[in-house]
């Protein structure tokens, strides 16, 4: 057998071929490894995202029954202050009627028998209205303590 150099080239080729391409396999091959791990990675960090998630929509319902019972209070409390208001308002109107009454009544003249069955000289009789007006005390009133003889 001769030694044929396209025969040779074209083995080298093959050798050279099946070289680059276990090369280029091994290549593919880490990447893929590479990209997996990523991927798992990134699996695992959704998956803590998702746990996180999976509590804060938790927290979200707790939170929002709590919310519906402070409303249901809210409205209970609105509608008694609501009646609390109704009944106050009834009732100062009331108050200015007799205030209305009261202020004619007292802007009249005091009955001449009525005065009479309470008159006191005290306030009736002048000169008495100013003796009395001597044991009024100027000064500062006693501190409390016991009780003295004095009275």
């Amino acid at each position: 057998m001769s030694f044929n150099p396209l025969v040779a080239a074209g083995g080298g080729l093959v050798v050279v071929l099946s070289l680059w391409f276990a090369d280029h396999s091994l290549q593919l091959k880490k990447q893929a490894m590479q990209a997996n791990a990523t991927f798992e990675q990134r699996n695992t960090e959704l998956e803590a995202q998702a746990k996180d998630l999976r509590f804060a929509l938790a927290d979200r319902a707790a939170v929002q029954v709590v919310l519906g019972e402070l409303n249901t209070r809210l409205n209970q409390t609105q509608s008694t202050l609501s009646v609390q208001t109704g009944q106050i308002n009834r009732s100062l109107a009331e108050l200015k009627r007799n205030n209305e009454q009261i202020t004619t009544y007292l802007a009249s003249p005091v009955p001449g028998a009525l005065g009479l069955r309470y008159a006191r000289t005290e306030t009736t009789d002048p000169v008495e209205y100013r003796a009395g007006a001597a044991s009024v005390r100027a000064d500062a009133v006693p501190a409390s303590g016991p009780p003295s003889s004095d009275r």
